[in-house]
């Protein structure tokens, strides 16, 4: 597809052209969804077999009414799908903890055959949204999806309560309003987003994961397979059932609120829906709500796309959290009365609501401007109108490998998460240039002219800096994300469109190992990607030989960078580990001077969940150690200690003098933020001498890094880093920096009051040193943060190994 300079599509289809492949589309669905639905059940995956057999385990539930086990809920499901031909339902993956993810699609009998030509329809709203709209209007019974998702937190029991309870009204009621609702809705459930927490009694997965933290970094299997639905269904309305405030809390949110979805088209509906569910709940119970866009001056905001109902608004749902006020039975019915006026609503409002849902898509597609929300519909404290509005780029460009990357792996991993998430992605057929730099052929091109241009520019812009914001509150961290700078992604803007022919694609570019031929005294691949970590961790714990060089060096006239890892002069050995973890490997004539051996470290861990799966994702093994350890002298059984935010003062006397010890016998000491309390502990046990600055505040920060340094190894010059609770060093005697914070302007986006006058530009944010054996380093940013930052995973990889030079 070729974009002209002023970005439109010059081969867009005809109508008639578009019509005749969306009725072909329909024929073949309406042939196929009847096979699928006589096919074989699925199974669980389980030897035990099919999904709605699970065995029985210990369950926690902390309620004080009778709430259903998860083990009682797949034969729960089986017998309303046997019973009702309203019902279907699926098995689409597993939890953290193994557990099965139950996926309930429900409607009128005649449209259970016809759901293919439902989803057909919902993908024209995106490849024609103008023609949609004709085609709706045209379709009187045209049913619109609504997703209902069921305790993302684990202990939040009544959600998934409820949600049974509607599917089985809905699959047995014969009522009016039922009537009513199943000629209007497709109704999709995710029955217990979280079965690990229902199981266990915890807000988080069984990794220790906030699933509703997760979505814009999906690192956990829940939020992924939740998004990949969102992607698959775009559905009208979600609601997320959590609980619990009182009165019962029914979103849309206070401000700010993020600039990326059309937020006047939003607010229109998701108020007036609001309002419905919060009638209905008072009709059939007496009890009061809250919606906080309407009733509070901020604290409850949609900002981060992390929240899995704001995460679908950029899908151009209109997204809501429903906070029950009750853990009882209470709670649970609530959230059913709650919901089921927000059915009603839909019922009653179907053609034009989905109408408005088409405008979204339709603004992206033809690259219209948003519109401002209309005055009646603006609270008199929202303070911050001049947020609501996004200026679209033309296009983000996005090599695919080096020398632009670091990696080809870190933009592979974005470009497959931008695919899955339902963003379009092109390629450029041809070499161009933009901002002085050459792109070559293969560049990924993200062309905002798409009907998700929120989703994609949401996870791929800078972001904003709200600091000079006054009034700003926040319900939760954080206030700026970014996918490409956070994941070590060299990305550039588009601004204004160029003559560019592009072509859509369906994968992102696999890396493609190479192997240098030629004979070799030994072989060499560098630390740029998380892959190139886990190959070595993975290669010593076969026992393999392998060494590290901590600074550059020079072999054949080329030059290797820092960090570099030395493979035995085997071919086989080098194709190997290329082909298995997607590496390119060098022949090197020489091994290196300097090298050192690099073997397994023991790790010892005080740290939080973000820290514990950064090094499961680099393939470290580790183990947690408590204060009660440290006092008895655990650390002696170990190479490292990673501390997050143990404080001097929370060990005793006994564990003071065998931390000092363990440190001088050669320990390797890595100390992350959090507060500065594990740097804090490193000045009060006497083993460095250093003062710094801290901030509070939380964003993204532009980084100098020095490719030379052992612990900066693999990063190009300029990055990237994430700030919450950290610092930068004033002073650090006898330290060596391996990153500075860029002179400047250095914060890109969040929200830091002030930092124009916090003295941190130019001021180094990781040092670190050695005194004989014995290694420290001390990072300054969150290289950890909720998993989010995985560019900075290969800072404690480096550290770790840094401790053996």
């Amino acid at each position: 597809m070729l974009r002209t300079e002023k970005g439109r599509k010059m081969s867009m289809r005809s109508s008639e052209k578009l019509w005749r492949a969306v009725l072909a589309t329909l024929l073949v669905v309406a042939l196929v969804i009847p096979m699928a639905a006589n096919a074989a059940p699925a199974s669980s995956g389980k030897d035990s077999g099919p999904w709605w057999i699970v065995e029985p385990e210990p369950e926690s539930p902390s309620t004080s009414y009778d709430s259903i086990l998860y083990s009682e809920i797949a034969p729960k499901l089986r017998e309303i799908e046997q019973s009702s031909n309203r019902v279907k339902v699926e098995v689409v993956g597993k939890s953290a903890g193994g557990r099965d993810l139950y996926f309930v699609t429900l409607s009128a009998p005649e449209a259970m055959g016809r759901l293919g030509r439902y989803k057909a329809i919902a993908q024209t709203m995106l490849k024609d949204p103008a023609k949609a709209q004709d085609m709706i209007e045209q379709l009187g019974d045209f049913k619109v999806p609504v997703f209902i998702n069921g305790s993302i937190h684990g202990n939040e029991y009544p959600g998934t309560d409820a949600a049974i309870r509607l599917i089985e009204t809905l699959a047995y009621d014969d009522s009016e309003e039922v009537r009513a609702i199943l000629d209007n809705v497709i109704l999709l459930v995710n029955v217990v987003q979280n079965p690990d927490g229902r199981v266990l009694g915890t807000r988080s997965n069984a990794n220790g994961v906030d699933v509703n933290r997760d979505f814009f970094t999906q690192s956990q299997p829940e939020a992924q397979i939740t998004a990949g639905l969102l992607a698959e269904w775009s559905p009208m309305v979600v609601l997320d059932l959590h609980g619990f405030v009182k009165p019962m809390l029914i979103e849309p949110c206070t401000p700010p609120h993020n600039p990326n979805y059309e937020y006047d088209l939003y607010i229109k509906w998701a108020l007036a829906q609001a309002e419905a569910m919060e009638a209905e709940l008072f009709a059939r119970t007496g009890w009061a709500a809250q919606i906080p866009y309407r009733d509070r001056a901020g604290g409850w905001d949609d900002w981060a796309p992390s929240y899995m109902p704001v995460f679908a608004s950029y899908h151009g749902s209109y997204g809501h959290t429903l906070e029950t006020p009750y853990r009882d039975e209470r709670g649970v019915d609530a959230h059913y009365h709650a919901v089921w006026g927000a059915l009603k609503f839909i019922a009653e409002n179907r053609q034009e609501m989905v109408h408005d849902q088409v405008e979204i898509y339709r603004r992206g597609y033809l690259d219209l401007e948003q519109q401002p929300v209309p005055p009646e519909l603006l609270p008199v404290y929202d303070q911050f109108p001049e947020l609501m509005l996004q200026d679209f780029p033309a296009a983000y460009v996005i090599p695919a490998g080096t020398p632009l990357q670091a990696s080809a792996h870190q933009p592979y991993r974005l470009i497959e998460f931008l695919l899955h998430n339902g963003v379009e992605v092109e390629k450029a057929v041809q070499a161009f240039s933009l901002g002085g730099v050459i792109y070559p052929a293969g560049t990924y091109v993200i062309w905002m002219d798409q009907p998700k241009r929120a989703l994609a520019n949401v996870l791929l812009e800078d972001g904003l800096d709200l600091s000079g914001v006054p009034g700003m509150v926040f319900y939760s961290p954080p206030a700026a994300w970014s996918n490409p700078l956070l994941w070590d992604v060299t990305r550039a803007i588009m601004d204004d469109p160029i003559p560019l022919r592009t072509t859509p694609v369906k994968k992102a570019d696999v890396p493609g190992p190479s192997v240098e031929s030629g004979k070799a005294a030994a072989y060499v691949y560098l630390p740029t990607s998380n892959a190139a970590i886990r190959a070595t961790n993975e290669l010593l714990a076969q026992g393999l030989e392998l060494i590290r060089v901590a600074g550059p060096f020079e072999d054949g006239g080329r030059s290797f960078g820092a960090g570099a890892v030395i493979l035995p002069g085997d071919p086989a050995l080098a194709r190997k580990v290329a082909g298995g973890y997607g590496l390119d490997v060098y022949a090197l004539g020489a091994v290196p001077d300097g090298a050192v051996p690099l073997k397994e470290q023991h790790i010892a861990v005080y740290a939080d969940t973000g820290t514990r799966l950064a090094l499961d994702a680099l393939g470290f093994e580790y183990d947690e150690v408590s204060i009660d350890a440290i006092n008895a002298d655990a650390l002696a059984d170990y190479d490292v200690f990673i501390n997050l935010g143990l404080r001097w003062s929370s060990i005793n006397v006994d564990g003071r003098s065998a931390f000092q010890a363990w440190y001088a016998a050669g320990g390797n000491y890595i100390a992350l933020p959090n507060r500065g309390r594990a740097i804090d502990f490193a000045v009060d046990a006497g083993i460095v001498d250093v003062s710094y600055g801290y901030t509070s505040g939380n964003g993204v920060v532009a980084v100098d890094y020095d490719p030379h340094d052992p612990v900066a190894a693999g990063y190009l010059q300029s990055g990237h880093a994430f700030m919450y609770r950290s610092v930068w060093f004033t002073e650090y005697d006898g330290l060596e920096v391996s990153a500075w914070l860029e002179e400047g302007d250095f914060f890109k986006s969040g929200y830091w009051p002030e930092w124009q006058m916090s003295g941190a530009a130019g001021m180094p944010l990781i040092v670190h040193g050695n005194d004989g054996a014995s290694n420290l380093t001390l990072i300054g940013a969150d290289a950890t943060f909720r998993t989010h930052p995985e560019g900075s995973f290969r800072l404690i990889a480096n550290a770790i190994y840094n401790g053996l030079d």
